[in-house]
């Protein structure tokens, strides 16, 4: 009998698959890390085939900062698949290419021994509980956002940013590992909005940067052109992960918000558990249309400059 979540993969599947699909195209798996619950963090590694030596630029695909949003590491296992011969490959001429498909194993495990049944707040943390994307650091004297939903100080809320920044395994080794490997470009997967998300800047010039990036993210989608989401007067530092890429390293990060609300909507008006409602039950049609734009959005980062506004 198939699991309730197939066609999606558990998490040891998920894993094998990457580090095949990475080494079948001449890359390397690395473990940077384990979680709260002593899982690995792995990444793999898809040299650059420029001639450009150490000073060969990196990007990066990330994916399942949140536990249940399991269409963003199908999106990232189609993008390794076309690290051999196809839009990776073609981007491996310009970057060394990084892709990372579980950044949260344990809310992945959660999920898929709950059958994707529970609450957000059982599924999207960690093993402590905590929203690995309330858990990085702000920039220096800069406070949380208070707006609704971004973020929280009490435990058992779905928000719960931790005891304090980097207080979660995952966020540290995650934090060290862009120390150590400077990423130009950076596109992190989650589901469900339909919505190409860049992070809290207020500069004119990385305002239009990132109004351009998210329109070359579109405009290289196969089918269905996704949405920016950004506001100046309601967007907050809320301790999310593209915000600390960008102000931290300097590198043009967004996030992709795959598979659309009203799609979800259309599949289930009212969804039998959480997971349905965050995820396709087809994902081939989605990992189509969105590993187009992310490589898109990729190869228009590195034709620009670095940001021109950092505040860590």
């Amino acid at each position: 009998m198939s699991h309730p979540l197939a066609p999606y993969r558990p998490l040891a599947l998920l894993l094998d698959d990457a580090t095949r699909l990475c080494r079948d195209a001449g890359g390397d798996v690395a473990e940077y890390g384990h979680s709260e619950g002593g899982r690995p963090l792995i990444a793999c590694r898809l040299p650059g085939t420029t001639t450009g030596g150490d000073d060969v630029r990196q990007v990066m695909i990330s994916a399942n900062l949140h536990g249940p949003e399991y269409i963003s590491a199908e999106v990232a296992l189609g993008a390794l698949a076309t690290a051999s011969s196809g839009l990776l490959a073609d981007l491996r001429q310009e970057a060394t290419v990084w892709v990372l498909p579980c950044l949260n194993p344990d809310g992945y495990a959660r999920t898929w021994d709950a059958e994707g049944q529970g609450a957000m707040a059982q599924l999207r943390t960690n093993d402590h509980g905590v929203d690995l994307n309330r858990n990085f650091p702000l920039p220096p004297g800069i406070e949380h956002s208070r707006l609704p939903g971004q973020g929280s100080n009490r435990h058992g809320d779905a928000t719960y940013r931790g005891t304090g920044p980097l207080s979660e395994a995952e966020a540290r080794h995650l934090a060290q590992f862009l120390d150590e490997n400077r990423m130009w470009a950076s596109a992190n997967g989650h589901s469900f909005m339909g919505t190409c998300i860049p992070p809290r800047v207020t500069d004119k010039h990385d305002v239009a940067a990132y109004k351009r990036l998210c329109r070359a993210f579109a405009d290289g989608q196969d089918r269905h052109r996704y949405l920016r989401l950004a506001s100046v007067l309601f967007d907050g530092f809320t301790g999310e992960l593209e915000d600390f890429q960008h102000h931290k390293f300097g590198t043009w990060a967004i996030t992709v918000e795959s598979f659309p609300f009203w799609a979800s909507v259309k599949q289930h008006l009212r969804a039998p558990s959480l997971f349905w409602r965050f995820n396709p039950r087809d994902p081939a049609p989605w990992v189509a249309n969105d590993v187009p734009g992310v490589v898109a959005f990729l190869r228009a980062a590195l034709a620009m400059d670095a940001p021109q506004q950092q505040l860590g």
